[in-house]
């Protein structure tokens, strides 16, 4: 029996054609360039060198270049979210009606992901945020940020169904006995198979209850 639910908080909670994660990722390539002094050609090569290798941008450069990982994720989230999305009533509804505890379980800061879900109107609904602070920068889908968040949790992995849009981020929770469902809204700008990793596949986030 599902008992908990860990929810992805980007392109997950909200639809990615809301655009934020575009601005997102553009800072990214900013920070990138004007502050660490990567030649503009080569940024978009070694950030998918990182994601590859190491799970995040953030990661690999942390481990790479030792950056400060605060100043990095100060200005990377320093978006004006409310420009990009708004109460969301029909995600309301749905959590309201869904009985199981519930938490985010994202690679961005704490403050950013808590003004994600005010914003969205859904803040009430979430009990905590492990966000890329609690896991101490290792990010999905390093397997020992979710040994951190499984032995936080109030019940086992078996009791938890996992959401993300990255089908790769459910590999380490299927093989915990997490429940693990894809969000394929962004399967191709990831380019992920998530056949091998997900019990479910979900179309949008409003899909969720159909599964429980």
């Amino acid at each position: 029996m599902i008992t908990y639910i860990l929810f992805d908080l980007d392109d997950t909670l909200y639809a990615t054609s809301a655009g934020m994660m575009h601005e997102v990722s553009a800072r990214m390539s900013e920070y990138m360039i004007t502050r660490l002094g990567f030649a503009p050609a080569t940024v978009d090569a070694q950030r998918k060198d990182y994601w590859a290798r190491y799970g995040t941008t953030l990661r690999g450069l942390y481990i790479e270049r030792h950056i400060d990982p605060q100043a990095f994720l100060r200005f990377v989230h320093d978006v004006r979210v409310d420009t990009y999305l708004q109460a969301d009533a029909r995600l309301e509804a749905m959590l309201a009606q869904m009985p199981q505890r519930k938490a985010i379980f994202t690679n961005a800061p704490e403050d950013y992901a808590r003004e994600v879900l005010r914003v969205l109107g859904v803040e009430r609904h979430f009990e905590t945020i492990f966000g890329i602070n609690f896991i101490e920068y290792q990010s999905k889908p390093t397997q020992c940020a979710y040994d951190k968040v499984a032995a936080a949790l109030p019940v086992p992995p078996n009791a938890c169904l996992m959401i993300d849009d990255t089908a790769r981020n459910l590999v380490p929770a299927k093989k915990m006995g997490m429940t693990t469902a894809w969000l394929t809204s962004t399967a191709d700008r990831y380019g992920d198979d998530g056949h091998t990793s997900a019990d479910y596949t979900l179309a949008t986030i409003y899909d969720v209850a159909k599964i429980l």
